[in-house]
Formats: structure tokens, sequence, C-alpha cells
């Protein structure tokens, strides 16, 4: 199938797949998901491989849009507000779950390298999963700004803890004088990663409000904002860069910058359900679901104490902040989708580390599979619980009216 036909059919399926998502009562997102493993090479195979490797920049372009969706939450006011606790929540729940990871499979006959590679993965909270069930139910309130925030830091931390781990690996794997090389090359790979994302992004927030003064109409700013989403997610692959945190630095600066922000969000709105749903159904159609039947007992202690670190570390970093219970004992089932993150650390694994690729591959895209089915069914419900979601459709509605899913 030739790609023009692929993205009329991955629209048109997206399409389908959330209004019988409505039906069904579960998040739209769900939808996509499970519809791209229907027409995926798993299932009817109608989006071949060669498609989803051909169309993969579509999934750079949604995922660099979502996370400059999620940059501009670090406005100075609302993170001054919620950014230190949300930070110690960060640390608290992304650390717990490498400890826990890290400490069961290293119980199970695993070696350090490998369990070291596997426990920095499962750190990941999947910031597109976790945006799109929030705008879907219009989502306001205390955890919602909290989580917002949250999935930005948990990205970056894995980011800058991924660096750390592959570095101490390199260097430990060196032998005689390599090491110095291999160290100096892995460290100065992780400050040009982290440092070099964040002032491509920043500069080109800075020459995006330039711009912005002189774009008037709604189409200019779209245009404009678009423009900027793509340099950054482009000229990040191209330097060797992290598109995520570029993209991060982007709608920070945009949000605390420029006088502009908030008309340029509106305008890239306009721009986000396509690139969103066909993010989605390419995400499920790279699903294998059968290979959670070969997941075996080292990937069910991987999904179990992942998610494990993950509620439990939420709620020790709530410990001493002012937040209404149902909060404190939701947000952490929020954290539990795990997606796109996940899969480019594997694939950087893969490349850097090939002696470890079919282990490290074969669990994580398993439990990928687990999180991103039961991830935005737990967001949503947690949604519902705290009163935050503002707008459900009507059988979800009718399902809620005398108790909460």
């Amino acid at each position: 199938m030739n790609e023009i036909l692929s993205v009329g059919l991955i629209l048109m399926s997206a399409l389908v797949a959330g209004h019988l998502a409505q039906l069904a009562r579960v998040p739209e997102v769900t939808g996509y998901l499970l519809v791209g493993v229907v027409i995926g090479p798993a299932s009817l195979d109608l989006i071949s491989h060669d498609n989803i490797l051909t169309l993969g920049f579509l999934s750079d372009v949604a995922l660099g849009l979502i996370l400059f969706n999620i940059g501009s939450i670090f406005e100075a006011s609302t993170f001054l507000q919620v950014g230190p606790g949300v930070a110690r929540i960060t640390v608290w729940e992304a650390t717990l779950a490498f400890v826990l990871v890290l400490a069961v499979l290293l119980y199970s006959g695993m070696t350090l390298p490998l369990t070291l590679l596997l426990a920095v993965v499962a750190m990941e909270t999947a910031p597109a999963t976790t945006l799109m069930v929030l705008n879907e139910y219009d989502a306001k309130g205390p955890m919602t700004d909290r989580l917002l925030a949250l999935v930005a830091l948990n990205n970056v931390y894995v980011l800058v803890m991924f660096g750390i781990v592959t570095a101490g690996i390199t260097m430990a794997e060196a032998s005689g004088q390599g090491w110095l090389v291999a160290g100096y090359g892995a460290i100065h790979g992780l400050l040009w990663t982290t440092v070099g994302s964040v002032a491509l992004g920043a500069l080109l927030g800075l020459a995006m409000d330039f711009w912005a003064a002189r774009a008037k109409e709604q189409g200019e700013a779209m245009i404009l904002a678009i423009g900027a989403v793509l340099i950054a997610v482009g000229a990040s692959h191209w330097l060797g860069l992290s598109p995520l945190i570029s993209t991060l630095a982007l709608g920070a600066t945009m949000a605390n910058a420029s006088k502009h922000g908030d008309r340029l969000l509106r305008a890239l709105g306009r721009a986000d359900p396509p690139l969103y749903a066909a993010f989605f159904v390419l995400a499920g159609a790279e699903l294998v679901p059968s290979s959670v039947l070969g997941l075996g007992l080292v990937g069910v202690f991987y999904t179990l104490a992942r998610t494990v670190g993950k509620i439990v570390g939420t709620r020790i970093g709530l410990r001493g902040q002012t937040v209404p219970p149902l909060v404190r004992q939701q947000i952490g089932y929020c954290l539990i989708s795990s997606s796109s993150l996940a899969v480019g650390l594997t694939i950087q694994i893969r490349s850097a580390f090939p002696e470890y690729a079919a282990t490290v591959t074969g669990i994580v895209l398993a439990a990928v599979v687990i999180f991103e089915v039961v991830g935005p069914l737990l967001t949503r419900r947690a949604l519902i619980l705290t009163g935050e979601a503002q707008t459900m459709p009507p059988p979800l509605q009718e399902a809620t009216a005398d108790q909460p899913l």
C-alpha cells in the first residue's frame, strides 16, 4: 500500500475508532491503539512495516507537538507554585521504579549491565498518552496541573539517567586505557544531549517570539508554531540532540519569554487532532500483542516492579504536600503508561549494546503493550474519581451517573 493511501486509512480508522471507543466507554487513545493493532502487521497487515518506517516522521512531528504543549506548562508562576513538589514526586516515582526493577531482575539472575538498562527504561512515563487522555476529558484541577509537569520532568530525568547508565556501562566494559576515551565520549554525549537540546529549544523560542509579533492572522500563527516545532525536531536529529528536550525547552521558552505564547498554542491546537490520531494509530500498529504471551516470569517481575514503584513512589513524594486526599491516592495510577520514549531508548540500546538487544526488546515491548492499554484506563478512572474530568461522552456520563468507574 502506498504511503498516501496509508495515511488516509490511518485517519479514517482513527475516526471510526474514536466513536467506537466512546460507545465502549474507554478513552479514545485506547481505541486508536487497538485499531492500529488491527490494521498493522500483527493482524490484517494493511499498514506494513515499510509503511510504518516511511511514516515515522509523522510520529516524530506529533511527539514534538505534544512535548511543545507540555513544555508550555513550565510557566514561571505555575512552576513556582507546584514545581518543587513535582520535582520531589518525579525523583521518588522514577527512582523507586528503577530500584525495584533493578532488584527483582538481579534476584532473577540477570547480569548487572542488562538489569541497569531495563531499570532505566522502566522509569519512563508516556507523555503523549497522558496528554491525550487529559485533553479528551478536558481535565482541570490540582492533579492535572501536577501531572502535566510530572510527565515533562520525568522524561528529562529519564534521558539524563539513561546517559549516566550507558556512560557507566561503556566505561566498565572498556579495557585498558580505553575507559578514559569511552568515559570522555559518554560524558560529552550526555552534556551535549541535555545542554545542547535546551539551548536549541531556547534559541528557537526566542526567534519564534520575534516573528510572533508579526504573525497577525491565525493561519500565520499556526504556520509559525508548526514550523518552529518541525525545525526543533529536525535539527535535533541532525545535531544528535534530543527532540524531546528541545521541544520541551521550546514550549517553556514561549511560555515565559513571549507575550504571544497563548495565541500560538491556540493556533497549534487546530492542527493537533489529525497528527495525534495518526501518532497513536501508528503506535498501535507497532505493537505485537502476541509478545505478551512470551513475556515470561522475568517480564512479569519487570511489569509488577515498575507499577509498584510508580504508585508507591508517587505517594512517598507527596508526603508533606497539601493536596486533596483523592489526588494523593490516584495520581500515581496516571504514571503507568509507557510508550514512545521507552521504545526510543530500546532502539538506542540495540545500537549501543547489541548483546543485550534481544532481551531488552522482548521485555520492554511486551510490557509496553500492557501499559499502553491499561495506562489510559487508569488515568481516565483517576480523572473521574477526582472530579477533574470536565467533559465526558454520553455513554460514559450514563455509566458514571450512579457510580464512578
